[in-house]
C-alpha cells in the first residue's frame, strides 16, 4: 500500500505541474483550472492514504504484531483508513472548492434513514463491533464461550479474526465459526482469557461406595498434584478433591484443578488429569460401583494393609522386584511398616543421615534440592507407587534431597534391619543390589546428559554397601 500510494502521488505531481502544460494550448483556462484543483484534491487524499499505509506497516505490523505479538482487529484498521480518507477528502475540497460537508450531511439525512431501515442488521453488527473494540470485551487470541439460543449448545473457541460484521472463532476441533457481532453483544459471553489467571476445571470420578472416601481422596489428590506439573496446567491454586454425592451403590467425587486456557485446551487438560487418575485407580485396584451389592464380596483392599498390598507396593521398587525371589520378598514384606505423614511434614531432609526408603501408597510429595543460594528448588513430584531413598537405605549415604508431603501421605517404610536380615541369610544379594543401583545411576546420568562407567559405579557401590553392612557380612 505504501508503494502504490507513493507511485500514484508521484504520477499526480507530474500530471499537475508538468502534464497540464502540455495540453494548455488545447484546453480552455477554466477547464485547466478545474483539472488542476481536482489533481490537488487527489494528491491530498493520496497523502492521507500514504499515512495510513505507514501506520499499518510500522505500527500495526512491525510494532504490535511482530514485537508485541498482538494483532489489531481488521475493523479498527478499516475505520482508521476510512477516517483518514474522509479527512483528506474534506481538507482537499475545502482548500480547493470551499466545500463544507455540513450541508451534505444534512441533505442526506432522509437517505440515511431509509438505508438504516434496509440495513438494520448490518448496522447493528457494525455498532456492536465498535462497542466490542471500544470497551475491550474481548480481543484477538482470547478464548470465549458464547451462550445463544440460536445454537444447540454453547460455543467455545478462540478469537482469530474480527471484522466489521463478525467475530471469527476457531473451535477446538479446528473448524472456524463466524459469529455476528450483535449476537456477541446481546448474549452472555464468558471470556476465559481475562483476567490472565488460571481457570478451574474438574473431572468426575465414580467408585464403589464401600471404599473409604478419605483414603480414595488422598490417592486422587496425590496424583492430581503430580499431574498439574505438566505444561499448561497450574500448580496454584492447588488441586482439590471433594465428595459430591453418596449413592446407594456409588461414591461420586470431583477432582478440581486449574489450567491456562491460552496454553492448553480444556478437553486436553482434562485428559491429562483423567489419565493420571485412572492409573492410580487401576494400580490400587479400586472397584467400580456395582448395581447388585449383595452378590459381590465387600472389598477389603483399603481397610487394612495386608501382605498382598505390601507385596504389590514392593513390586514398584526395582531394587527388590529385580533382586528378591518369592520367599525373600515374602520375608521382607513381613518386616516392613506403614508410616503416615501429615501435609507439610518432611519425609526426609537434604543432608540428613538415615538408612531407610519409602514407597508412596497414597498422596503426593515434593522433591526439592538446595540451589546455589540455599533456596529450595523443586525437581520432581512423587505420587502413589513412586520410590525414594534407596541409596540411603543401601549405603547409609546422606539424603541428597528434601521430600515434603504436599498432602497427607501414606508410605511403606523399609529400614536397614530387614535388609540386614536378608543379607545375613543370603550375602550374594549384595551383588545384585549393587547392580540394580548402578543401572539406576546410569539412567540418571543419561537424563543429566553426562556419562558414567557402570562397572566402576557398581564396584564403588558394592564397596560402600559392604562397609555399611559389615556387621552382618563379617
Amino acid at each position: 500500500m505504501i508503494f502504490w500510494s507513493l507511485f500514484i502521488l508521484f504520477v499526480l505531481l507530474i500530471a499537475r505541474f508538468w502534464g497540464l502544460e502540455m495540453f494548455a494550448a488545447e484546453m480552455s483556462p477554466a477547464l485547466l483550472d478545474e483539472i488542476a484543483r481536482g489533481l490537488i484534491v487527489a494528491m491530498v487524499v493520496c497523502g492521507t492514504l500514504l499515512i495510513d499505509g505507514l501506520v499499518r506497516h510500522f505500527y500495526w505490523l512491525r510494532y504490535l504484531q511482530r514485537r508485541l505479538n498482538r494483532e489489531t482487529p481488521a475493523l479498527i484498521q478499516d475505520l482508521l483508513t476510512i477516517a483518514l480518507f474522509l479527512f483528506g477528502l474534506s481538507i482537499g475540497l475545502y482548500w480547493q472548492e470551499g466545500f463544507s460537508f455540513t450541508g451534505f450531511v444534512t441533505a442526506s439525512g432522509a437517505t440515511a434513514i431509509v438505508l438504516g431501515i434496509a440495513l438494520q442488521t448490518v448496522i447493528q453488527d457494525l455498532f456492536s463491533g465498535l462497542s466490542i473494540n471500544l470497551d475491550g470485551s474481548y480481543a484477538l487470541g482470547d478464548w470465549l464461550t458464547v451462550y445463544t439460543d440460536q445454537m444447540p449448545e454453547p460455543i467455545y473457541g478462540k478469537v482469530t479474526h474480527m471484522t466489521w460484521r463478525s467475530t471469527f472463532l476457531t473451535l477446538d476441533d479446528g473448524r472456524r465459526l463466524m459469529v455476528p457481532n450483535h449476537i456477541a453483544t446481546s448474549n452472555p459471553v464468558m471470556n476465559h482469557s481475562r483476567p490472565a489467571e488460571p481457570k478451574r476445571l474438574s473431572v468426575p470420578i465414580v467408585i464403589d461406595c464401600r471404599i473409604p472416601s478419605d483414603r480414595v481422596i488422598d490417592m486422587l489428590i496425590g496424583e492430581a498434584f503430580k499431574a498439574v506439573r505438566k505444561p499448561g496446567l497450574a500448580r496454584l491454586p492447588e488441586p482439590s478433591v471433594i465428595l459430591t454425592e453418596l449413592g446407594s451403590d456409588e461414591l461420586r467425587l470431583d477432582v478440581r484443578f486449574y489450567h491456562y486456557p491460552d496454553q492448553i485446551d480444556p478437553s486436553a487438560a482434562r485428559s491429562v488429569v483423567l489419565a493420571a487418575l485412572q492409573d492410580v485407580l487401576l494400580q490400587n485396584r479400586i472397584p467400580n460401583p456395582v448395581s447388585q451389592i449383595e452378590i459381590t464380596p465387600p472389598p477389603d483392599l483399603l481397610l487394612a494393609l495386608g501382605e498382598a498390598e505390601i507385596r504389590a507396593a514392593l513390586n514398584h521398587a526395582s531394587l527388590f522386584s529385580h533382586v528378591l525371589d518369592e520367599s525373600q520378598a515374602r520375608e521382607l514384606a513381613s518386616l516392613c511398616r506403614l508410616k503416615e505423614f501429615a501435609r507439610g511434614a518432611d519425609l526426609m531432609v537434604q543432608g540428613d543421615t538415615a538408612a531407610s526408603m519409602f514407597i508412596l501408597l497414597e498422596g503426593a510429595a515434593r522433591v526439592s534440592v538446595l540451589g546455589p543460594n540455599n533456596d529450595p528448588r523443586e525437581v520432581a513430584v512423587l505420587a502413589a507407587g513412586d520410590v525414594v531413598g534407596e541409596m540411603s537405605l543401601m549405603t547409609g549415604a546422606a539424603r541428597n534431597a528434601t521430600v515434603t508431603a504436599l498432602t497427607k501421605v501414606r508410605t511403606l517404610e523399609i529400614t536397614k534391619a530387614p535388609i540386614e536380615a536378608l543379607l545375613a541369610k543370603s550375602p550374594e544379594l549384595l551383588q545384585r543390589f549393587s547392580h540394580v543401583l548402578a543401572k539406576r545411576e546410569e539412567e540418571r546420568a543419561a537424563i543429566a546428559n553426562r556419562s558414567v562407567q557402570v562397572a566402576n559405579v557398581e564396584r564403588d557401590l558394592l564397596a560402600r554397601m559392604r562397609t555399611f553392612f559389615r556387621g552382618v557380612l563379617g
